[in-house]
């Protein structure tokens, strides 16, 4: 009974690699400049287009994709460039029947590249839940120094990717960690600075004396003396705050500030804060 139950397990999947039925698969090559890879991982998901109707958006990479961080996140393209700090990601964006976008990051050569939306694409399926296709160049094109060809071939499940939610004036618990966060960044506070800030913005140990007051006075350049959180948008374990502040020489100031829960704890994750003009 067991041999032909394996027996018959192995036929069926014979027979769905026979009529080219796969979970996720990605094929092909891609080459700009002095990066090469072959995919080895794809992902799919539905993006905001120009219009009413979503764009799908095709994510081929030279790494395996961690996909819980990608559906927790705020951001989904933003979430899969910090994966790639090693490794490479391409973004096919399928903007007409026999149209593609290609863009994405180089994390070998840090190089964020756009290089346009007139490329040829061939779809082979496409139904709410699944792409499969192609999309290359015609020719080897040139942007810049660095000379470019692909073909990009998957086959790949969409993704629903969760939507995040409001958070609302005050930023909710995020919002009042970074509040707090400032707080005690202005009060010297050890106590209450530390478990909220970046791990690697936090020594290995408690610094004391004249460490501690350079400690802070390092900080205190980085972060606003005075913060508001007009509001922002929260999922799972991350959220993004929108800021307004006053900095430490008196000058105002606005921002985002990507926060993540840590054991219990919300955190900075990276902020981007300029001036309010």
């Amino acid at each position: 009974m067991q041999r032909q139950s394996t027996v018959a397990l192995l036929c069926a999947s014979l027979l769905s690699l026979a009529i080219g039925v796969s979970p996720s698969a990605a094929a092909g090559s891609f080459h700009y400049g002095k990066v090469r890879f072959q995919p080895v991982d794809t992902f799919a998901f539905q993006a905001e287009g120009d219009g009413s109707k979503p764009v799908t958006v095709v994510v081929l990479t030279s790494f395996k994709i961690n996909r819980p961080a990608v559906l927790d996140a705020i951001n989904t393209v933003g979430a899969l460039y910090e994966q790639a700090q090693n490794g490479s990601v391409v973004l096919v964006r399928l903007i007409a029947p026999h149209r593609c976008a290609v863009s994405g990051f180089l994390g070998e050569t840090a190089q964020n590249i756009d290089l346009g939306e007139n490329f040829p694409a061939k779809s082979t399926a496409e139904t709410a839940t699944r792409i499969a296709g192609e999309c290359s160049t015609s020719k080897p094109g040139k942007l810049f120094a660095d000379v470019y060809d692909f073909h990009l071939s998957y086959d790949v499940p969409i993704t629903a990717i969760p939507k995040p939610k409001p958070l609302g004036a005050g930023g909710g618990e995020p919002g009042a960690s970074y509040a707090a966060l400032v707080k005690a960044i202005q009060a010297n506070d050890w106590n209450g600075a530390h478990l909220r800030l970046p791990p690697e913005q936090v020594p290995s140990e408690r610094p004391k004396g004249s460490e501690m007051k350079d400690f802070f006075e390092g900080l205190s350049l980085n972060y606003p003396k005075t913060v508001t959180v007009l509001g922002g948008l929260g999922k799972g374990n991350s959220a993004q705050i929108d800021v307004r502040g006053i900095d430490h020489d008196g000058k105002k100031i606005k921002g985002g500030v990507t926060m993540k829960k840590a054991g219990g704890q919300w955190q900075v994750v990276n902020q981007g804060l300029f001036f309010d003009m």
